[in-house]
Protein backbone atom coordinates (compact mmCIF):
# COMPACT_ATOMS: atom_id res chain seq x y z
CA UNK A 1 0.00 0.00 0.00
CA UNK A 2 1.36 3.58 -0.88
CA UNK A 3 1.42 5.72 1.97
CA UNK A 4 -0.04 9.12 0.91
CA UNK A 5 2.90 11.95 1.63
CA UNK A 6 1.02 15.12 2.69
CA UNK A 7 -2.01 15.31 5.02
CA UNK A 8 -5.05 16.53 2.24
CA UNK A 9 -6.60 18.77 5.47
CA UNK A 10 -6.28 22.26 5.30
CA UNK A 11 -5.95 23.21 9.14
CA UNK A 12 -2.97 20.25 9.10
CA UNK A 13 -1.12 20.05 5.93
CA UNK A 14 1.82 17.68 7.75
CA UNK A 15 4.35 15.43 5.76
CA UNK A 16 5.05 11.57 6.20
CA UNK A 17 2.04 11.93 9.58
CA UNK A 18 0.18 8.98 7.66
CA UNK A 19 0.32 5.65 9.94
CA UNK A 20 -1.30 1.93 8.96
CA UNK A 21 -4.41 1.02 11.17
CA UNK A 22 -3.88 -2.96 11.34
CA UNK A 23 -7.02 -3.42 12.87
CA UNK A 24 -9.18 -1.90 10.37
CA UNK A 25 -7.12 -3.77 7.43
CA UNK A 26 -8.41 -6.89 5.08
CA UNK A 27 -6.14 -9.64 4.99
CA UNK A 28 -5.60 -12.41 2.50
CA UNK A 29 -3.37 -15.63 2.75
CA UNK A 30 -0.28 -15.42 0.31
CA UNK A 31 2.14 -17.98 -0.51
CA UNK A 32 5.02 -18.13 -2.28
CA UNK A 33 6.13 -21.16 -4.21
CA UNK A 34 9.19 -22.34 -6.91
CA UNK A 35 8.34 -23.64 -9.84
CA UNK A 36 11.32 -26.28 -11.75
CA UNK A 37 11.22 -26.62 -15.42
CA UNK A 38 10.35 -30.85 -15.88
CA UNK A 39 13.28 -32.81 -16.81
CA UNK A 40 12.01 -33.39 -20.27
CA UNK A 41 11.90 -29.88 -21.42
CA UNK A 42 15.35 -28.83 -20.31
CA UNK A 43 17.50 -27.70 -23.87
CA UNK A 44 20.48 -29.59 -24.74
CA UNK A 45 22.92 -28.37 -21.65
CA UNK A 46 20.98 -26.97 -20.05
CA UNK A 47 20.46 -26.52 -16.27
CA UNK A 48 16.50 -26.62 -15.08
CA UNK A 49 15.19 -22.96 -14.70
CA UNK A 50 13.19 -21.93 -11.59
CA UNK A 51 10.45 -18.80 -11.38
CA UNK A 52 9.01 -17.83 -8.17
CA UNK A 53 4.89 -17.81 -8.59
CA UNK A 54 2.72 -16.06 -6.06
CA UNK A 55 -0.56 -17.54 -5.10
CA UNK A 56 -3.45 -15.76 -3.27
CA UNK A 57 -6.22 -16.73 -1.56
CA UNK A 58 -7.96 -20.18 -2.59
CA UNK A 59 -4.93 -20.90 -4.63
CA UNK A 60 -2.75 -21.60 -1.35
CA UNK A 61 -1.49 -24.72 -0.82
CA UNK A 62 -3.10 -26.23 -4.07
CA UNK A 63 -0.19 -27.44 -4.92
CA UNK A 64 1.62 -29.66 -3.08
CA UNK A 65 6.07 -30.18 -3.58
CA UNK A 66 6.67 -32.87 -6.16
CA UNK A 67 3.40 -32.05 -8.33
CA UNK A 68 3.12 -31.62 -12.15
CA UNK A 69 1.69 -28.33 -12.34
CA UNK A 70 -0.02 -25.95 -15.17
CA UNK A 71 -0.03 -22.64 -13.98
CA UNK A 72 -2.08 -19.48 -15.70
CA UNK A 73 -0.93 -16.27 -14.70
CA UNK A 74 1.12 -12.66 -15.17
CA UNK A 75 4.18 -11.95 -15.69
CA UNK A 76 5.54 -9.32 -13.01
CA UNK A 77 8.22 -6.89 -12.59
CA UNK A 78 8.91 -6.00 -9.00
CA UNK A 79 11.51 -3.43 -7.09
CA UNK A 80 13.72 -4.20 -4.83
CA UNK A 81 14.74 -1.80 -1.62
CA UNK A 82 18.84 -1.12 -1.66
CA UNK A 83 18.56 -1.71 2.20
CA UNK A 84 15.22 -2.49 4.51
CA UNK A 85 15.20 1.45 6.20
CA UNK A 86 16.31 3.15 2.50
CA UNK A 87 13.72 4.31 0.32
CA UNK A 88 16.08 3.92 -2.90
CA UNK A 89 15.76 1.01 -5.52
CA UNK A 90 17.84 -1.05 -6.76
CA UNK A 91 18.36 -0.94 -11.26
CA UNK A 92 17.64 -4.80 -11.18
CA UNK A 93 14.03 -5.66 -11.12
CA UNK A 94 12.71 -9.15 -9.52
CA UNK A 95 10.71 -10.88 -11.44
CA UNK A 96 7.65 -13.28 -10.58
CA UNK A 97 4.62 -15.06 -11.72
CA UNK A 98 0.88 -13.58 -10.11
CA UNK A 99 -0.69 -16.56 -10.12
CA UNK A 100 -4.74 -16.96 -11.45
CA UNK A 101 -5.21 -20.50 -12.11
CA UNK A 102 -3.08 -23.80 -11.32
CA UNK A 103 -3.91 -27.44 -12.79
CA UNK A 104 -2.58 -30.36 -11.93
CA UNK A 105 -0.98 -32.50 -15.34
CA UNK A 106 0.75 -35.30 -16.71
CA UNK A 107 -1.89 -37.97 -17.37
CA UNK A 108 0.61 -41.09 -17.62
CA UNK A 109 1.02 -41.20 -13.76
CA UNK A 110 -1.07 -42.61 -11.09
CA UNK A 111 -3.59 -39.75 -9.30
CA UNK A 112 -4.34 -40.65 -6.06
CA UNK A 113 -5.95 -37.41 -5.16
CA UNK A 114 -8.26 -35.65 -7.45
CA UNK A 115 -6.93 -32.70 -9.62
CA UNK A 116 -7.66 -29.06 -8.51
CA UNK A 117 -9.99 -28.37 -11.22
CA UNK A 118 -12.69 -25.49 -9.91
CA UNK A 119 -14.44 -24.32 -13.42
CA UNK A 120 -15.99 -27.06 -14.02
CA UNK A 121 -19.71 -26.76 -14.88
CA UNK A 122 -22.50 -28.95 -14.13
CA UNK A 123 -23.27 -30.46 -17.55
CA UNK A 124 -19.24 -31.22 -18.23
CA UNK A 125 -19.81 -33.28 -14.64
CA UNK A 126 -22.49 -35.17 -15.76
CA UNK A 127 -21.17 -35.97 -18.86
CA UNK A 128 -17.63 -36.99 -17.38
CA UNK A 129 -19.53 -39.24 -14.71
CA UNK A 130 -20.81 -40.76 -17.05
CA UNK A 131 -17.47 -41.62 -18.94
CA UNK A 132 -16.44 -42.34 -15.46
CA UNK A 133 -18.53 -45.50 -15.09
CA UNK A 134 -18.06 -47.14 -18.16
CA UNK A 135 -14.11 -46.80 -17.55
CA UNK A 136 -15.08 -47.96 -14.38
CA UNK A 137 -17.12 -50.60 -15.61
CA UNK A 138 -14.35 -51.90 -18.46
CA UNK A 139 -12.07 -52.20 -15.45
CA UNK A 140 -14.12 -54.81 -13.57
CA UNK A 141 -14.64 -56.73 -16.72
CA UNK A 142 -11.03 -56.97 -16.71
CA UNK A 143 -10.31 -57.85 -13.16
CA UNK A 144 -12.43 -60.97 -13.58
CA UNK A 145 -10.18 -62.37 -16.27
CA UNK A 146 -8.94 -65.59 -15.43
CA UNK A 147 -5.16 -64.19 -16.47
CA UNK A 148 -5.40 -61.03 -15.00
CA UNK A 149 -2.25 -61.64 -13.19
CA UNK A 150 -0.21 -62.21 -16.35
CA UNK A 151 -1.46 -59.83 -18.40
CA UNK A 152 -0.78 -56.74 -15.83
CA UNK A 153 2.55 -58.35 -15.75
CA UNK A 154 3.48 -57.85 -19.72
CA UNK A 155 2.06 -54.29 -19.31
CA UNK A 156 4.51 -53.10 -17.32
CA UNK A 157 7.54 -52.13 -18.66
CA UNK A 158 6.78 -54.18 -21.88
CA UNK A 159 10.15 -53.24 -23.68
CA UNK A 160 12.13 -54.73 -21.29
CA UNK A 161 12.78 -58.72 -22.02
CA UNK A 162 11.10 -61.36 -19.50
CA UNK A 163 12.20 -60.58 -15.62
CA UNK A 164 8.52 -61.61 -15.13
CA UNK A 165 9.36 -62.46 -11.21
CA UNK A 166 10.62 -59.02 -10.92
CA UNK A 167 7.32 -56.90 -12.88
CA UNK A 168 5.60 -58.96 -10.15
CA UNK A 169 7.12 -57.50 -7.36
CA UNK A 170 7.35 -53.92 -8.90
CA UNK A 171 3.40 -54.65 -9.93
CA UNK A 172 2.97 -55.18 -5.83
CA UNK A 173 4.80 -52.16 -5.14
CA UNK A 174 2.59 -50.29 -7.29
CA UNK A 175 -0.81 -51.47 -6.03
CA UNK A 176 0.60 -51.26 -2.42
CA UNK A 177 -1.24 -52.93 0.87
CA UNK A 178 -3.40 -51.70 3.72
CA UNK A 179 -1.90 -48.92 5.95
CA UNK A 180 -3.53 -50.17 9.46
CA UNK A 181 -3.75 -48.10 12.27
CA UNK A 182 -4.48 -49.27 15.42
CA UNK A 183 -6.86 -47.72 18.46
CA UNK A 184 -3.68 -47.49 20.31
CA UNK A 185 -1.98 -45.39 18.18
CA UNK A 186 0.18 -47.87 16.68
CA UNK A 187 0.64 -47.86 12.90
CA UNK A 188 1.93 -50.39 10.06
CA UNK A 189 2.90 -49.18 6.94
CA UNK A 190 1.27 -50.49 3.86
CA UNK A 191 4.19 -49.51 0.91
CA UNK A 192 6.33 -52.28 -0.13
CA UNK A 193 10.39 -51.53 -0.28
CA UNK A 194 12.06 -53.49 -2.73
CA UNK A 195 16.03 -54.19 -3.74
CA UNK A 196 17.20 -55.39 -6.90
CA UNK A 197 20.57 -56.26 -7.07
CA UNK A 198 22.42 -57.49 -10.26
CA UNK A 199 25.14 -58.09 -12.52
CA UNK A 200 25.46 -54.54 -14.64
CA UNK A 201 23.48 -54.65 -18.09
CA UNK A 202 20.43 -56.35 -17.08
CA UNK A 203 17.87 -53.34 -17.01
CA UNK A 204 18.05 -52.45 -13.43
CA UNK A 205 17.89 -48.82 -14.18
CA UNK A 206 15.99 -49.07 -17.43
CA UNK A 207 12.95 -50.54 -14.45
CA UNK A 208 14.14 -47.66 -12.00
CA UNK A 209 13.13 -45.17 -14.92
CA UNK A 210 9.99 -46.57 -16.08
CA UNK A 211 8.41 -46.78 -11.83
CA UNK A 212 9.83 -43.01 -11.78
CA UNK A 213 7.82 -41.92 -14.99
CA UNK A 214 4.51 -44.14 -13.85
CA UNK A 215 4.34 -43.95 -9.81
CA UNK A 216 2.81 -40.75 -8.07
CA UNK A 217 5.18 -37.85 -7.04
CA UNK A 218 8.20 -39.95 -7.84
CA UNK A 219 11.78 -38.91 -7.32
CA UNK A 220 14.80 -40.31 -8.91
CA UNK A 221 18.27 -40.17 -7.18
CA UNK A 222 21.67 -41.84 -7.44
CA UNK A 223 23.79 -42.81 -4.26
CA UNK A 224 26.80 -41.16 -4.83
CA UNK A 225 25.11 -38.01 -6.05
CA UNK A 226 22.64 -37.88 -2.94
CA UNK A 227 23.91 -36.59 0.70
CA UNK A 228 21.80 -37.60 4.13
CA UNK A 229 20.44 -34.13 4.04
CA UNK A 230 19.42 -34.08 0.35
CA UNK A 231 17.32 -37.19 1.10
CA UNK A 232 15.67 -36.11 4.41
CA UNK A 233 15.36 -32.51 4.67
CA UNK A 234 17.88 -29.40 5.33
CA UNK A 235 17.77 -26.22 7.03
CA UNK A 236 17.50 -23.07 5.08
CA UNK A 237 16.88 -18.53 5.07
CA UNK A 238 13.22 -17.75 3.85
CA UNK A 239 14.45 -14.26 1.41
CA UNK A 240 11.65 -12.73 2.26
CA UNK A 241 11.36 -13.37 6.16
CA UNK A 242 15.06 -13.77 7.28
CA UNK A 243 13.39 -16.85 8.90
CA UNK A 244 14.70 -20.41 9.58
CA UNK A 245 12.55 -22.80 7.42
CA UNK A 246 13.03 -26.33 6.46
CA UNK A 247 12.85 -27.32 2.90
CA UNK A 248 11.83 -30.69 1.95
CA UNK A 249 14.08 -33.33 0.53
CA UNK A 250 13.97 -36.81 -1.76
CA UNK A 251 11.90 -39.01 0.66
CA UNK A 252 9.84 -36.24 1.73
CA UNK A 253 9.20 -34.69 -1.86
CA UNK A 254 8.08 -38.58 -3.04
CA UNK A 255 5.43 -38.89 0.31
CA UNK A 256 2.83 -40.93 -1.18
CA UNK A 257 5.09 -41.93 -4.44
CA UNK A 258 8.02 -44.02 -5.47
CA UNK A 259 11.20 -43.26 -4.48
CA UNK A 260 13.86 -44.87 -6.96
CA UNK A 261 17.22 -44.83 -5.30
CA UNK A 262 20.09 -45.78 -8.58
CA UNK A 263 23.84 -46.90 -7.02
CA UNK A 264 22.95 -47.68 -3.95
CA UNK A 265 25.41 -49.24 -2.95
CA UNK A 266 27.30 -46.73 -3.82
CA UNK A 267 25.44 -44.40 -1.01
CA UNK A 268 27.77 -43.16 1.59
CA UNK A 269 26.76 -44.81 5.32
CA UNK A 270 25.55 -41.61 7.02
CA UNK A 271 22.93 -41.26 3.86
CA UNK A 272 21.86 -44.92 4.19
CA UNK A 273 21.26 -44.88 8.22
CA UNK A 274 18.73 -42.01 7.26
CA UNK A 275 16.41 -44.82 5.19
CA UNK A 276 16.06 -46.85 8.51
CA UNK A 277 13.44 -44.98 10.37
CA UNK A 278 11.92 -43.61 6.74
CA UNK A 279 11.45 -47.51 5.12
CA UNK A 280 9.55 -48.46 8.83
CA UNK A 281 8.28 -45.59 10.61
CA UNK A 282 7.69 -43.63 7.53
CA UNK A 283 8.43 -40.44 8.78
CA UNK A 284 12.18 -38.16 9.03
CA UNK A 285 12.48 -36.94 12.69
CA UNK A 286 14.81 -33.09 12.31
CA UNK A 287 15.89 -31.47 15.11
CA UNK A 288 18.52 -28.66 13.20
CA UNK A 289 18.86 -24.50 14.10
CA UNK A 290 16.36 -24.60 16.72
CA UNK A 291 13.34 -26.10 14.65
CA UNK A 292 12.04 -29.55 15.88
CA UNK A 293 10.55 -31.41 13.40
CA UNK A 294 8.55 -34.97 12.28
CA UNK A 295 7.36 -34.79 8.43
CA UNK A 296 5.78 -37.38 6.80
CA UNK A 297 7.69 -39.75 4.19
CA UNK A 298 5.08 -42.08 3.40
CA UNK A 299 7.15 -43.82 0.50
CA UNK A 300 7.97 -46.76 -0.95
CA UNK A 301 11.83 -47.05 -1.60
CA UNK A 302 13.09 -48.71 -4.73
CA UNK A 303 16.75 -49.38 -4.43
CA UNK A 304 19.04 -50.97 -6.76
CA UNK A 305 22.52 -51.64 -6.35
CA UNK A 306 25.40 -54.25 -7.67
CA UNK A 307 27.45 -56.41 -5.34
CA UNK A 308 30.57 -56.06 -3.93
CA UNK A 309 32.95 -56.91 -6.62
CA UNK A 310 30.34 -55.26 -9.54
CA UNK A 311 29.51 -58.55 -10.82
CA UNK A 312 28.40 -61.58 -8.61
CA UNK A 313 30.36 -64.22 -7.12
CA UNK A 314 29.21 -68.09 -7.10
CA UNK A 315 31.97 -68.76 -4.65
CA UNK A 316 30.47 -65.99 -1.67
CA UNK A 317 27.32 -66.42 0.00
CA UNK A 318 24.89 -64.24 -1.00
CA UNK A 319 25.28 -62.04 1.88
CA UNK A 320 28.53 -61.28 1.10
CA UNK A 321 27.72 -60.28 -2.31
CA UNK A 322 24.92 -57.58 -1.43
CA UNK A 323 27.23 -56.35 1.67
CA UNK A 324 24.56 -54.91 3.14
CA UNK A 325 24.05 -54.09 6.70
CA UNK A 326 21.61 -56.85 8.15
CA UNK A 327 19.27 -54.19 9.60
CA UNK A 328 18.93 -52.27 6.20
CA UNK A 329 17.84 -56.01 4.85
CA UNK A 330 15.38 -56.60 7.07
CA UNK A 331 13.23 -53.83 6.36
CA UNK A 332 13.50 -54.47 2.30
CA UNK A 333 10.33 -56.31 1.66
CA UNK A 334 11.37 -57.90 -1.55
CA UNK A 335 15.36 -58.34 -2.63
CA UNK A 336 15.44 -59.55 -6.09
CA UNK A 337 18.95 -61.43 -7.55
CA UNK A 338 19.38 -60.74 -10.98
CA UNK A 339 22.43 -63.10 -12.60
CA UNK A 340 23.42 -62.38 -16.36
CA UNK A 341 24.67 -66.35 -16.74
CA UNK A 342 25.77 -66.96 -20.55
CA UNK A 343 23.04 -69.23 -22.10
CA UNK A 344 22.78 -69.60 -26.05
CA UNK A 345 19.03 -69.65 -26.51
CA UNK A 346 18.25 -67.41 -23.83
CA UNK A 347 21.03 -64.62 -25.11
CA UNK A 348 19.80 -65.37 -28.98
CA UNK A 349 16.28 -64.32 -27.74
CA UNK A 350 17.77 -61.34 -25.61
CA UNK A 351 19.26 -60.16 -28.89
CA UNK A 352 16.02 -60.94 -31.07
CA UNK A 353 13.76 -58.73 -28.64
CA UNK A 354 16.14 -55.67 -28.74
CA UNK A 355 16.78 -56.12 -32.60
CA UNK A 356 12.87 -55.98 -32.86
CA UNK A 357 12.63 -52.93 -30.66
CA UNK A 358 14.29 -51.16 -33.58
CA UNK A 359 12.62 -52.19 -36.41
CA UNK A 360 9.34 -54.29 -36.92
CA UNK A 361 9.70 -57.97 -36.95
CA UNK A 362 6.77 -60.26 -38.47
CA UNK A 363 7.79 -63.09 -36.62
CA UNK A 364 7.96 -61.46 -33.02
CA UNK A 365 4.03 -62.31 -31.43
CA UNK A 366 1.99 -59.63 -30.39
CA UNK A 367 0.95 -60.93 -26.80
CA UNK A 368 -2.18 -58.87 -25.13
CA UNK A 369 -0.92 -56.14 -23.35
CA UNK A 370 -2.40 -53.17 -21.43
CA UNK A 371 -2.17 -49.51 -22.66
CA UNK A 372 -0.08 -46.93 -20.50
CA UNK A 373 -3.57 -45.13 -19.88
CA UNK A 374 -5.53 -48.29 -19.15
CA UNK A 375 -2.63 -49.59 -16.72
CA UNK A 376 -2.46 -46.29 -14.91
CA UNK A 377 -6.59 -46.20 -14.30
CA UNK A 378 -6.88 -49.76 -13.48
CA UNK A 379 -4.29 -49.41 -10.45
CA UNK A 380 -5.24 -45.96 -9.38
CA UNK A 381 -9.00 -47.15 -9.19
CA UNK A 382 -7.90 -50.11 -7.19
CA UNK A 383 -5.64 -47.98 -4.56
CA UNK A 384 -8.11 -45.57 -4.01
CA UNK A 385 -11.47 -48.50 -3.81
CA UNK A 386 -10.23 -51.96 -2.81
CA UNK A 387 -9.12 -52.78 0.82
CA UNK A 388 -8.73 -56.34 1.15
CA UNK A 389 -9.08 -58.02 4.54
CA UNK A 390 -7.30 -62.14 5.40
CA UNK A 391 -9.60 -64.47 5.35
CA UNK A 392 -8.99 -67.47 7.99
CA UNK A 393 -7.64 -69.75 5.55
CA UNK A 394 -5.44 -66.80 4.41
CA UNK A 395 -4.08 -66.10 8.07
CA UNK A 396 -3.30 -69.71 9.06
CA UNK A 397 -1.47 -70.08 5.57
CA UNK A 398 0.77 -67.30 6.37
CA UNK A 399 1.39 -68.48 9.91
CA UNK A 400 2.98 -71.89 8.72
CA UNK A 401 4.89 -70.23 5.64
CA UNK A 402 6.32 -67.49 8.23
CA UNK A 403 7.02 -70.86 10.78
CA UNK A 404 9.26 -72.56 8.01
CA UNK A 405 10.89 -69.42 6.57
CA UNK A 406 12.08 -69.21 10.62
CA UNK A 407 13.58 -72.78 10.76
CA UNK A 408 15.32 -72.70 7.59
CA UNK A 409 16.84 -69.53 8.81
CA UNK A 410 17.70 -71.37 11.85
CA UNK A 411 19.49 -74.36 10.42
CA UNK A 412 23.52 -74.61 11.88
CA UNK A 413 25.73 -73.60 9.49
CA UNK A 414 22.79 -71.48 7.21
CA UNK A 415 22.71 -68.15 9.27
CA UNK A 416 25.82 -67.13 7.76
CA UNK A 417 24.91 -67.90 4.22
CA UNK A 418 20.87 -67.45 4.55
CA UNK A 419 19.09 -64.20 5.44
CA UNK A 420 17.49 -64.79 8.14
CA UNK A 421 13.67 -63.83 8.35
CA UNK A 422 12.75 -61.67 11.23
CA UNK A 423 9.26 -60.48 12.62
CA UNK A 424 9.14 -57.43 9.87
CA UNK A 425 9.38 -60.49 7.05
CA UNK A 426 5.03 -61.37 8.32
CA UNK A 427 4.15 -58.00 7.94
CA UNK A 428 5.85 -58.24 4.26
CA UNK A 429 4.08 -61.09 3.46
CA UNK A 430 -0.02 -59.81 4.34
CA UNK A 431 1.06 -56.95 2.66
CA UNK A 432 2.16 -58.56 -0.64
CA UNK A 433 -0.99 -60.76 -0.30
CA UNK A 434 -3.14 -58.01 0.11
CA UNK A 435 -1.25 -56.12 -2.81
CA UNK A 436 -1.94 -59.43 -5.26
CA UNK A 437 -5.89 -59.53 -3.94
CA UNK A 438 -6.06 -55.87 -5.03
CA UNK A 439 -5.17 -56.93 -8.60
CA UNK A 440 -8.20 -58.48 -8.34
CA UNK A 441 -10.16 -56.27 -7.17
CA UNK A 442 -10.89 -58.38 -4.08
CA UNK A 443 -11.62 -57.74 -0.94
CA UNK A 444 -10.52 -60.96 0.75
CA UNK A 445 -7.33 -62.44 0.63
CA UNK A 446 -7.43 -65.64 -0.39
CA UNK A 447 -5.60 -68.82 0.62
CA UNK A 448 -4.16 -69.35 -3.00
CA UNK A 449 -2.43 -65.83 -2.80
CA UNK A 450 -0.08 -66.78 -0.04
Amino acid sequence: VTEPHICQKEQCKASNSMTLVHNRCRFADKQIIKLQETPDEIPEGGTPHTVSVLMHDKLVDAGKPGDRVEITGIYRAMSIRIGPSQRTVKSIFKTYIDCLHIKKTDKSRLHIEDSMDTDNTNASKSSEDGHVTDKIDKLKELSKLPDIYDRLTRSLAPNIWELDDVKRGLLCQLFGGNALRLPSGANFRGDINILLVGDPGTSKSQLLQYMHKLSPRGIYTSGRGSSAVGLTAYVAKDPETGETVLESGALVLSDKGVCCIDEFDKMSDNARSMLHEVMEQQTVSIAKAGIIASLNARTSVLACANPSESRYNPRLSVIDNIHLPPTLLSRFDLIYLILDKADEQTDRRLAKHIVSLHFENPEVVEHQVLDLSTLVAYISYSRKYIHPKLSDEAAEELTRGYVAMRQRGNNPGSRKKVITATARQIESLIRLSEALARMRFSEVVLECEM
